[in-house]
């Protein structure tokens, strides 16, 4: 996933990461614009959209977790991207 941040970075896109393990992103932790620490859950992910209001959603990473919340997110009229 910091490969795609990093691309959308050089596009001079903002970038915005959920993750629910500082583990996994203690060496990156200064790739996106803004990072949470949250767990990745429907409601986390849907209030941070809600309040950042962002261009779209990135789904990857995590195993089950993005696949499980992807169909409401987009019942939700959040843009996956």
């Amino acid at each position: 996933s910091t490969g795609c941040i990093k691309e959308l970075r050089r596009l001079k896109k903002k970038t915005i990461m959920v993750n629910c393990n500082p583990e996994t992103v203690s060496t990156d932790y200064d790739i996106p614009d803004r990072l949470y620490f949250e767990e990745i859950s429907f409601e986390v992910v849907m209030d941070i959209y809600n309040s950042e209001n962002p261009e779209g959603v990135i789904l990857s990473m995590g195993g089950q977790l993005p696949n499980n919340i992807a169909m409401d997110l987009y019942r939700q009229n959040a843009r996956i991207l």
